[in-house]
């Protein structure tokens, strides 16, 4: 699946809209206690289809909503509590079901419900006897595409701003005919690190992390200033709008950075005939944190899951396999001699004499324990770790 967004205009319709979705969204929760009330609240997955099916019938069809946007909500209710169990079977205590009601909910067309309206028009159904939405296309909107590859359309409320979300499905494609493995170490600093077997490249990801940076202050800045303002006044929305155009400037921004990244590193995978991706687990490494403010901040701050997002999709797109590993000790075992040690700095060096960049260590080792071999000698030497400096415009003198 591929997404692409197209910004558009406010309007009371499009508020009106989401706010019916949200309504559904709190009819389910209404209906499920009304179910438990009936069933002895057995809170268990196996009557979850059953409640759905019943669900199904007694949902209200007055909403300006169409039939299957009405039932996507639905659908989205029941994933949500079957993601709230296999939290719970995970040791996740906190996790509760959805509970919570809404006042505004992204709303989902699906195929039945989308029509194109000559070449420069989008119609999205909202049920019988309820105005459609009609959006304006762009010039470049390639409609022909659209109605063969279209799957759902989404209306989006982020940050002040509504978008429509084209989630179009992409032919499936073939395996790649590399035979390579790389292994990918994901850093704070260093975004991606991949070691083939023979070359080793480091991504630099310090532009990144300045945006980060400058990221944090605009937010501490714009915060000293909205504290002073009284809650609601005109200069006080002033501020806040202010505040969110520059963020979402910046998140844009990152967002480039790790696509470009991704893009790139995907690229050379498939001239360097790759066909499998090692990727080193990085999940829950945030729960027992604490090396103090700045650090931890750095830590959580961190798009780990968004760079293995962005590799996963482009990789598979071209056909070649993602594996995610678990990287326990990747970063302090040598390559050379099998010993453990943990570095205190950038370089990683060994007793035995075996010197290379951390991060490269690591990458090399999430290779080798995905092929079974973590731990055996390598190589006597090694060649010296690439830099990829990310491309980033410049202002001119």
């Amino acid at each position: 699946m591929r997404t692409r967004k197209l910004k558009i205009q406010y309007t009371d319709q499009l508020e009106a809209i989401n706010a019916a979705t949200a309504s559904v969204w709190c009819e389910c929760l209404r209906l499920k206690e009304t179910w438990d009330y009936a069933h002895g609240y057995r809170t268990g997955g196996r009557l979850d289809k059953s409640c759905e099916l019943w669900m199904d019938k007694e949902l209200s069809k007055s909403q300006p909503l169409h039939s299957q946007s009405i039932q996507e909500v639905r659908s989205r209710y029941f994933k949500n509590r079957k993601g709230f169990r296999e939290l719970r079977k995970n040791g996740d205590k906190k996790a509760k079901p959805p509970y919570r009601g809404k006042t505004f909910q992204t709303t989902t067309w699906k195929k039945s419900a989308i029509r194109f309206v000559g070449k420069r028009k989008l119609r999205l159904s909202n049920g019988q006897g309820n105005e459609p939405l009609y959006v304006n296309l762009p010039k470049n909107f390639d409609v022909e595409y659209a109605i063969a590859h279209i799957a759902i359309v989404e209306l989006v409320y982020d940050k002040g701003q509504y978008s429509l979300h084209f989630v179009y499905g992409v032919e499936k494609a073939l395996k790649s005919d590399g035979e390579g493995v790389v292994g990918v170490d994901i850093g704070e600093i260093h975004p991606i690190v991949s070691h083939n077997g023979v070359d080793t490249l480091i991504f630099n990801g310090r532009y990144i992390r300045s945006l980060y940076r400058l990221r944090n202050k605009v937010i501490a800045s714009f915060g000293k200033k909205i504290d002073r303002c009284k809650r609601h006044s005109k200069r006080w929305w002033h501020l806040v709008r202010r505040k969110w155009k520059r963020i979402r400037k910046i998140d844009n921004q990152i967002r480039d950075g790790l696509h470009k990244h991704t893009t790139e590193f995907v690229k050379l995978c498939e001239s360097g005939y790759i066909g499998t991706i090692v990727i080193g687990d990085l999940t829950g490494i945030r729960d027992n944190i604490d090396y103090g403010k700045r650090v931890n901040q750095k830590l959580h701050q961190w798009a780990f899951g968004k760079v293995t997002q962005l590799i996963s999709y482009k990789a598979k797109a071209l056909g070649i396999k993602v594996e995610v590993i678990d990287e326990a000790y990747t970063s302090q075992t040598c390559p050379r001699c099998g010993n453990k040690h943990k570095p205190s700095n950038r370089n990683y060096k060994c007793k035995c004499g075996f010197s290379y960049h951390r991060d490269g260590v690591g990458a090399i080792n999430i290779r080798q324990k995905y092929l079974g071999c973590l731990g055996d000698p390598v190589v006597a030497a090694m060649a010296p770790p690439v830099g990829i400096r990310l491309e980033v415009p410049r202002c001119s003198a």
